[in-house]
């Protein structure tokens, strides 16, 4: 993100911005219809939906222009007061005031988001629909998480319009039946080979956004005045949790007594409830969260994403421990050779406990939030079937949906095989192609069917063995428990 600097160096740096920096826009001022956009049309054309940049007024002038009777304490030019507010509006009310204006909107956009997203090495929608959705912006860069929220909505639905209105987009294509022995529409499906099938292939619409955007509430215990000392809590405010999940110091603590003694696995995993109490006990009366819940409008792939289902999911912070092990395991993931061999983890928990719907749909959540370089698709395997989550390339932003699993395990291992290739090619290694969620739920195990050297994989199995002989019987498979 660029920065703005010492103030004492705009007036500088304002006259020696050459004309064409911010006054004339790159399309036309009337905002496009939908085939108007290209790839390659810039996204600070797209942020400001085709309309000139907004004129790089003084402040003072900006805040006449409102109506609002404020003095800064330095008349510096819009660009500048957008990236620090605070120094030249110090009234947090004051301030909130001028942002909160719909004029001020073109500004934080032109001058704050487009900057920190070329800063990220995205100019152009095509950028963005390959790398977009795994780049979110820190605190320190200073974006408000609404206007953040109107950016990525305009880019993203920039991108949608160019798949729509694309005669050759594959990707829209809902319903392909292999037994028609119909081209494969998807990306990834190109040159598979597959004996013909009834079963289905199937892009759905929404799915993505619906898990991507699921809003977050939480309960909090500790009030008094409240029925069972228990309040409820909208967790977000402009899209970010309030507060956030619990950090891996809080939640990496294990009970002294042994994991596995808490389990009876002929008897499907029945727990010890004393030892559960003394885990779960609450140390003094101040307030703190029991429990996160992800509310999808559509649903999980656990929930066929058939909204009349569940819809919400807790989050307690065993679930918070296992991302946390997940996410140590992709960041260490650079540094595996050839010859370093990949570890699955088998998490096990008794039935109820939320290790499917709870704890599958909240890992699916946080892996498509994690940088999309790194882990560009997410696969969910559920009931025999298939559900593949793409972060990146034509496809972003897109489920398709597999009837039959071993169609999906075809076309993924087509896409590592395509990858090793490219790498090849290109002398680098390493990178990993996509994580899989695996849910013990039916007669498919994918493990030998898999290239697992280049894929994360965790599967999800109650503490009945004959569940997850077959993952047990891999000397590497690593073994969580909730």
């Amino acid at each position: 993100m660029s920065s703005a600097g010492d103030p004492n160096d705009e007036p500088s740096r304002r006259r020696a911005r050459s004309e064409s920096d911010v006054a004339v826009p790159e399309q036309s001022a009337v905002a496009p219809t939908a085939p108007s956009w290209s790839l390659d049309t810039k996204v600070k054309v797209v942020l400001l939906e085709g309309a000139a940049p907004p004129a790089d007024m003084k402040l003072s002038a900006f805040l006449r222009s409102i109506g609002e009777d404020i003095v800064p304490t330095r008349d510096v030019s819009m660009r500048f007061f957008v990236r620090r507010p605070h120094q030249y509006i110090p009234d947090e009310e004051q301030r909130n005031a001028v942002l909160n204006e719909v004029e001020c909107l073109p500004y934080e956009l032109f001058y704050k988001v487009a900057p920190f997203l070329e800063g990220k090495a995205i100019s152009s929608l095509r950028q963005w629909a390959e790398s977009g959705r795994g780049v979110r912006p820190s605190p320190s860069d200073n974006i408000r998480d609404h206007i953040w929220n109107v950016a990525t909505a305009r880019l993203n639905a920039a991108v949608d319009s160019i798949k729509r209105y694309m005669a050759n987009e594959a990707a829209l294509v809902q319903q392909v039946s292999l037994a028609d022995n119909v081209a494969m529409t998807a990306e990834e499906m190109l040159n598979l080979r597959i004996q013909p099938s009834t079963k289905s292939v199937r892009v759905m619409p929404g799915a993505f956004e619906s898990v991507f955007e699921a809003r977050w509430g939480y309960v909090e215990s500790g009030h008094a005045d409240m029925p069972l000392g228990l309040k409820i809590y909208d967790g977000t405010v402009d899209g970010v949790v309030v507060p956030r999940v619990w950090p891996f110091d809080e939640v990496r603590e294990i009970s002294c007594v042994d994991e596995l003694e808490l389990l009876d696995l002929e008897n499907d995993g029945e727990r010890d409830m004393a030892a559960e109490h003394e885990r779960n006990r609450v140390a003094g009366d101040q307030p703190r969260v029991e429990v996160f819940v992800l509310t999808s409008p559509m649903g999980w792939p656990y929930t066929k994403f058939i909204p009349t289902n569940a819809r919400y999911v807790f989050v307690r912070r065993e679930m918070v421990r296992v991302w946390h092990v997940v996410e140590h395991q992709i960041q260490m993931w650079p540094n595996c050779t050839h010859q370093c061999t990949n570890e699955p983890y088998v998490l096990l928990g008794t039935p109820g406990i939320g290790k499917s719907l709870g704890c599958g749909s909240y890992l699916l959540y946080e892996l498509l939030h994690y940088d999309a370089a790194k882990v560009p698709i997410v696969a969910y395997f559920v009931r025999g079937s298939a559900y593949i989550f793409h972060k990146t390339g034509a496809m972003a932003g897109q489920v398709v949906f597999y009837e039959e699993a071993k169609t999906a395990v075809s076309v993924m291992n087509k896409i590592t095989a395509d990858n090793m290739k490219v790498e090849e090619g290109q002398g680098i290694s390493g990178k990993m192609d996509g994580y899989i969620i695996f849910d013990v739920s039916g007669a498919f195990v994918p493990y030998s069917e898999f290239l697992l050297c280049r894929w994360g994989c965790i599967a999800l199995s109650s503490p009945n063995t004959k569940n997850f002989a077959e993952w047990k019987k891999q000397d590497t498979a690593l073994p969580l428990y909730i």
